[in-house]
């Protein structure tokens, strides 16, 4: 039988480790002398991020602003220097994915016998903490970074503004936050890491303001700042490019590395609300969007006039597409060897009914980025067939001409592209293997795992696919073998001052001799002299487009150039003279 005091001792040992509490007890050197099991559960790998002796703990302790403690002010640390404190709410983040929590954390003296130097205790308050948090800040804070949210943002920004009205201006800079490719971390790494970012880069921009400042959490990876009563916008820059000197620091334990574009707006004396201002300040931002050697940019009232433009050319290409405002114009295709021609490429214009005749570059990017270029690309694509249909039936001697027409990435994701093009030209009539489809090096990039099949397909039908815009891109040898193509199109860039320039030529010339290699067919652009003609000539380039042979012609200028071909070639009727 169990002596009394040996039945008490494990009695006491069963009670306190099925406390819910983390109890730990140290030495005067922060060595463990005793952790419970919910210590032990609680805290992976020891007490050594607390403060105490032991190896790397796979966890870390923040601050009530979600900022990592420094050594001095870790629990055990400061328990062994003679403080004591009491329900302290710090963050544990746990593991790998990280997994937050809030504990309340107890420090003092051992008020036992022994080697014992101190005592601490955590306890779990997440549950507590959220709902009680939940009910004073849900209207008005961030749930995740604990931030002030849009709603609470844009009402600061209002009172601000007012304020400056009612009482002496001062200068004001607002600052909108976006993280470059976050989704991508989210996608790979998994929601709960993107989460746990987001915390320690709230903390991290929240360091580098004054008390008097505001930073919000807008939404997903956007955050914005209201700096008050600034001297000059340099202060804002200044700001920015702390901001992202702190964005780029390696986010641990992972080494996760980020980086962001800032947009900057000075007010508030230029606006009326708080809506433009944050208007405009984004708008800065995605100056910087696709740029890599610029993180911040400031706005001007030009930004605004061209937003305004892009606006309301997006609203006008809706209507073109349902008014039939867009135009096809093109540009013969000859064969290098005899300059006949033997296609066409199509492209598109638009007859604005206010601005005129607008190029590609003037609206192009615009569809690409709405969603309008798919619907854009479909229409070229069936207009051409149609239109080499008709003048097929019109003219004979064009009944081998083929077209080619570009398309985009974004075209490329449609689930029934194959089929579409089938549709297509059963409704036009047009033979398949008198269409070409150009495809630019970039686009083969953003899709390589999904397109192979999809041109195999387009092909198979009897459709010739052809590289473009050839060697301004990512100049990959290995897709012009992973890829079905029949023919590489030289960039212009490459035609111009070729005859001048040494480089040049033995590029050209490598571009050739690497088609004959590959069995690919070689198409020129931009021959605009005689003697870019005979260079490429000479280099038995096959076929050739460009301002020598002819500018791109509206249909009309097809039909009397066809026309005019036709009367040459027909035999001279001899003159009553000659008879």
């Amino acid at each position: 039988m169990l002596q009394p005091a040996c039945l008490d001792t494990e009695m006491y040992l069963a009670l306190i480790n099925h406390l819910p509490e983390a109890i730990i007890v140290v030495d005067q050197g922060g060595a463990p002398l005793f952790c419970n099991t919910a210590a032990l559960a609680m805290l992976p790998g020891g007490i050594a991020g607390l403060g105490g002796l032991g190896n790397t703990s796979n966890y870390q302790l923040l601050d009530g602003h979600h900022r990592p403690l420094p050594p001095a002010e870790l629990p055990v640390t400061r328990v062994l220097a003679g403080q004591s404190f009491h329900d302290e709410e710090l963050l544990l983040v746990v593991g790998s994915p990280p997994y937050p929590c809030w504990v309340a954390v107890t420090g003092g003296p051992y008020p036992g016998s022994g080697a014992g130097a101190a005592l601490l205790t955590l306890r779990e308050i997440s549950a507590a903490k959220q709902q009680g948090v939940a009910l004073l800040q849900q209207p008005f804070h961030d749930g995740l970074t604990g931030l002030p949210n849009h709603k609470l943002f844009m009402d600061r920004l209002s009172h601000a503004m007012a304020r400056t009205r009612d009482h002496s201006p001062e200068a004001m800079a607002l600052l909108v936050i976006n993280l470059n490719d976050f989704k991508t971390i989210n996608e790979d790494l998994g929601h709960q890491i993107g989460d746990h970012l987001l915390v320690e880069l709230g903390a991290r921009l929240q360091a580098q303001i004054l008390p008097k400042h505001t930073i919000a959490r807008l939404g997903g990876d956007e955050f914005a700042v209201l700096l008050e009563d600034i001297d000059t916008s340099s202060k804002a820059i200044d700001l920015a490019e702390q901001f992202h000197v702190a964005i780029q620091q390696p986010f641990l334990p992972q080494q996760i590395y980020l980086d962001a574009r800032i947009g900057i707006a000075i007010g508030p004396a230029d606006y009326q609300n708080a809506d433009a201002w944050l208007r405009d300040a984004k708008i800065a931002m995605h100056q910087i969007k696709d740029s890599s050697d610029q993180n911040w940019h400031v706005f001007d009232s030009s930004l605004r006039m061209q937003q305004d433009l892009r606006l309301k050319t997006e609203i006008d290409l809706r209507r073109a597409l349902e008014r039939g405002e867009l135009r096809l114009h093109y540009q013969p295709i000859v064969t290098i060897s005899n300059q006949e021609i033997c296609g066409f490429e199509a492209l598109v214009r638009w007859q604005h009914p206010t601005r005129g005749l607008l190029m590609p570059s003037e609206f192009i990017h615009i569809a690409e980025a709405t969603g309008l270029i798919i619907p854009l690309g479909r229409w070229v694509m069936t207009e051409a067939c149609r239109q080499m249909q008709r003048w097929t039936s019109l003219y004979p001697v064009m009944a081998n001409f083929t077209v080619s027409v570009n398309m985009s990435s974004k075209q490329f994701s449609q689930p029934h592209l194959v089929e579409e093009i089938q549709q297509l030209l059963a409704e036009t009539g047009f033979a398949a293997n008198r269409l070409k489809i150009e495809i630019t090096e970039g686009v083969l990039i953003e899709n390589s795992n999904t397109i192979i099949e999809i041109l195999e397909q387009i092909k198979a039908m009897g459709i010739e696919l052809l590289v473009d815009d050839f060697g301004t891109g990512y100049s990959s040898l290995s897709y012009l073998h992973r890829f079905p193509f029949d023919c590489l199109k030289i960039d212009r860039s490459f035609i111009e001052n070729a005859d001048q320039d040494f480089e040049k030529l033995e590029i050209l010339q490598s571009v050739v001799r690497l088609a004959w290699n590959l069995g690919l067919n070689v198409v020129a652009e931009g021959i605009e002299t005689s003697r870019h003609h005979a260079q490429l000539k000479a280099l038995r380039c096959e076929l050739g487009q460009g301002y020598l042979f002819s500018r791109p012609l509206a249909p009309e200028a097809v039909e009397v150039m066809i026309t005019e071909k036709i009367a040459q070639s027909l035999p001279s009727t001899p003159t009553d003279s000659e008879s």
